[in-house]
């Protein structure tokens, strides 16, 4: 099956990656800036000789750069060693801080959604051990949160609200703005002072991430989802959040995050994530157009349906369940074709089950477990989707022979 598949829909000459919701490749001018940065400014930031000063100078300016992107104030920006870490921080961070103030953990309430990322979905587990209680909100079968259901979860013991901004797995975008401004009148009317935070990792390429256009009071960003390096994150903070850190050490990233700062790594980070949201909505426009061309291809496939809502679906995602097919399996087999693709968030890890979150949304365990993630790149090409939709129909079509 897998030579048949090479040979007859394999690209001449390379590979077609579509998984670019799992990892970008690095932009050759983010690269460039990195290059340099490495060669030159190797110092120890916080070392007060000149040499780690103009260390440090450089990330005063790249974190300045970022804060313009967004709109935000410098000091508002913190960078982490990833999204997830970022994630951690923001959650870990907000209820320590209130522990240490002299507040139980069973006085505490998070509330979230069953669709979340392992990095918000792990902590949030691990904080019920501890007593904190979660409410999860209900979601729709296009896996939008029920607004209904999060102003019935809203109480006095309530800390945080915790959703994606866009889903990892299916794409599906959450009205943020629409989640804070229904907190912030519950805490104008009761006088609490429940925080909103936003995994947006998936985000910056495709939407605008501005913390004050969005509401939150917490953003976290990952760079290798926007043509970024590795291992380096951001969260966001609003100037009246106080949060406790998590990695305990030197006083680095004003006492939040301590470790030496990987000066390359921040540069092209901040650079990466400006240019990103510089062209967001032209990029988005324009893959837009590809994703829902495939989209329409691939429904025509029988026993196929598109996971999310497509209205609310962010512009690089595409997300099928086949009747009939394993989704680990066909992933295996398209990517013998040439093609790299996903069944769900890289972080969710390849344990043979379904996905979690297609199960949370459908409620079908043959649907969880046969579906394909595809996700699009700003240099993915219209002839490269349609290699992909015929060698689908080709496993599909040899699979269901079997």
């Amino acid at each position: 099956m897998f030579e048949i598949l090479k040979n007859k829909y394999k690209p001449k000459s390379s590979r077609v990656y579509l998984d670019f919701a799992a990892a970008t490749p690095i932009r050759n001018s983010v690269l460039k800036i990195m290059d340099e940065v490495s060669r030159q400014l190797f110092a120890n930031p916080s070392a007060v000789h000149q040499e780690g000063v103009l260390a440090r100078n450089k990330i005063d300016e790249a974190r300045l750069d970022l804060a313009r992107a967004l709109e935000v104030k410098p000091e508002g920006i913190i960078f982490t060693a990833s999204g997830t870490e970022s994630n951690n921080l923001a959650i870990f961070g907000l209820v320590e801080k209130l522990h240490l103030e002299g507040r139980e953990y069973s006085d505490m309430a998070i509330i979230s959604s069953k669709l979340e990322h392992p990095s918000v979905s792990r902590v949030l587990d691990k904080l019920s051990l501890w007593g904190v209680k979660i409410k999860y909100v209900k979601v729709d079968s296009g896996g939008r949160i029920d607004f209904n259901d999060l102003g019935k979860c809203l109480d006095e013991s309530v800390v945080l609200c915790t959703f994606s901004y866009v889903n990892s797995e299916i794409g599906v975008i959450q009205d943020i703005g629409k989640v804070s401004r229904l907190i912030h009148k519950f805490n104008k009317e009761n006088g609490t002072t429940i925080k909103v935070h936003t995994d947006a990792a998936q985000a910056p390429l495709w939407l605008s991430c501005r913390p004050e256009e969005l509401g939150v009071d917490m953003l976290s960003l990952d760079a290798s989802k926007c043509y970024g390096p590795k291992g380096v994150g951001v969260l966001v903070l609003h100037r009246s959040v106080d949060i406790s850190p998590v990695v305990l050490g030197g006083g680095q990233e004003q006492g939040l995050r301590a470790a030496t700062e990987n000066t390359p790594a921040i540069i092209g980070a901040a650079a990466a994530i400006v240019e990103a949201q510089t062209n967001y909505q032209k990029r988005s426009e324009k893959i837009t157009v590809l994703r829902d061309k495939t989209i329409k291809e691939l429904k025509e496939i029988s026993g196929a349906f598109i996971n999310g809502s497509l209205e609310n679906r962010v512009a690089n995602n595409i997300n099928i369940s086949i009747a009939d097919i394993d989704g680990e399996f066909a992933v295996i087999s398209l990517d013998a074709a040439g093609f790299a693709v996903s069944t769900k968030s890289a972080c969710s890890g390849s344990d043979g089950e379904g996905s979690k979150v297609v199960m949370t949304i459908i409620g079908d365990k043959n649907r969880a477990s046969s579906t394909i993630r595809i996700t699009l790149g700003e240099e993915t090409k219209e002839k490269e989707l349609k290699f992909l939709v015929k060698a689908i129909k080709e496993h599909i079509k040899q699979t269901r022979k079997v």
